[in-house]
């Protein structure tokens, strides 16, 4: 069954639960960037006193358990759920499928590659890509291979996880295994690349991430497989219904294992300190979709967004854009090469300056946000993005056209009738 989800509301819903994503993702990750000095995590906010002493301790607590891959697992569904929308859009105009959607995953491979070089060494943009050059091909087969697609990566992350659960020492041969760590306050030894190395340079910054690139996209292997279930639950959910009024049953269960189950799961690794990469990128992904079902049930059958709401829209609407640029101000406020806020907050207010800095980065990206969509439709790299889109689409099909043109045999003249007389 393909539902139409035509109503505005419902696309409002959609743009919130990106925007949630994308400042979700920057909570998580600014820590990479406030400990890029190199300071001990949870050793100098000790040294705190009072309310101080308390406030960090709290901190340290609640933003492990309610940040770490929450937000990137909703991500990844929101990318899943994107893909399905695009492909009915591509039915209903009676195109086929995936049609051009391949140049637009590896456009998307680029940009990922691009960012990971210049920006930001924990980019998610070129596993997605890569994911979404395999899921949009199985989008174009029936349902039952879908679900057997679904079922094959779901089971290869959970394989992929109960590997990871085996130790240091069995998860260390994995390729950038000391690259993906997570970057949540407060635990022991945390670094946002091993050694904490230098950020006085940017080209030496830029020239390291080249030099081990191997290694620093050792998180792709994870985000495919993870992303080859997740973005077809995401797709069945979406064509199931769950953003429909009607779909309150299938948004009850979904929450009731998200919120049941991801959640008493994933504090229980992590107030036993056993947490590690499958609360990461397993236990916080249950939970993912709890967020996602309660944010649905909230707008199924809500008239306006709310100011909330419209805040988080206005970020969801430049997803792509926000994400980039967050990561961008991120290096630019807290590395060396930039205003080097990193090393100058390290002490007892850490926490509470990198809070403060985190609240100002989204209060910026929400008014340019506004600002800009005031006057496009699009964020500004969405539009050079779908341009350059169009742009390599439209030359691959002309050359395709020239090579089957100049492969076709030559029209045969027609014989002539001999006439006498």
């Amino acid at each position: 069954m393909t539902n139409a989800l035509t109503s505005r509301r419902r696309i409002i819903a959609l743009d919130v639960l990106r925007g949630i994503a994308i400042l979700g993702t920057l909570l998580t990750n600014i820590w990479i960037f406030s400990r890029s000095s190199g300071g001990e995590p949870g050793v100098d906010t000790v040294a705190a006193e009072g309310a101080l002493a308390a406030f960090n301790s709290v901190a340290d607590v609640l933003l492990n358990l309610f940040t770490d891959g929450k937000f990137i697992g909703l991500l990844t569904i929101m990318f899943g759920i994107g893909l399905e929308i695009q492909r009915q859009a591509a039915v209903r105009r009676g195109e086929p499928w995936p049609g051009r959607y391949p140049w637009r995953a590896l456009i998307l491979i680029l940009d990922g590659l691009l960012n990971y070089i210049f920006i930001f060494e924990f980019d998610v943009l070129m596993g997605y890509g890569l994911t979404a050059l395999v899921v949009a091909a199985v989008l174009a087969g029936s349902p039952r291979t879908q679900k057997i697609w679904m079922w094959v990566g779901l089971a290869a992350h959970a394989v992929m996880m109960f590997f990871m659960a085996g130790g240091p020492r069995l998860f260390g041969s994995f390729p950038g295994g000391d690259f993906i760590r997570e970057a949540t306050p407060g635990e022991e030894g945390m670094r946002f690349l091993p050694e904490a190395l230098p950020t006085d340079s940017y080209w030496g910054m830029v020239t390291d991430r080249v030099q081990n690139f191997i290694g620093g996209r050792g998180e792709i292997p994870i985000m495919f497989f993870m992303g080859l279930g997740l973005f077809l639950v995401g797709a069945h959910l979406y064509r199931a219904g769950l953003f429909l009024p009607e779909g309150v049953r299938l948004r009850r269960i979904v929450m009731g294992i998200g919120f049941g189950v991801g959640f008493p799961l994933d504090w229980a690794l992590r107030l036993t300190d056993t947490a590690g990469h499958v609360a990461r990128y397993g236990t916080s992904t249950i939970v993912a979709f709890g967020v996602l079902a309660a944010v649905a049930a909230f707008y199924a059958r809500r008239e306006r967004v709310g100011v909330m709401g419209h805040l988080l829209s206005l970020v969801g609407r430049m997803a792509l854009t926000n994400y980039i640029l967050q990561n961008l101000i991120a290096s630019i406020i807290f590395y060396d090469w930039g205003l080097g806020v990193s090393r100058r907050i390290q002490g007892p207010w850490e926490i509470v300056a990198t809070l403060g800095i985190y609240v100002g980065i989204s209060a910026f990206l929400i008014g340019l946000s506004a600002v800009w969509l005031r006057y496009y439709r699009r964020g500004p790299v969405e539009l050079v993005w779908h341009d350059l889109v169009d742009r390599v689409a439209d030359t691959a099909e002309r050359a395709t056209r020239r090579r089957r043109e100049r492969r076709a045999p030559e029209a045969t003249p027609a014989p002539q009738e001999l006439t006498v007389g």
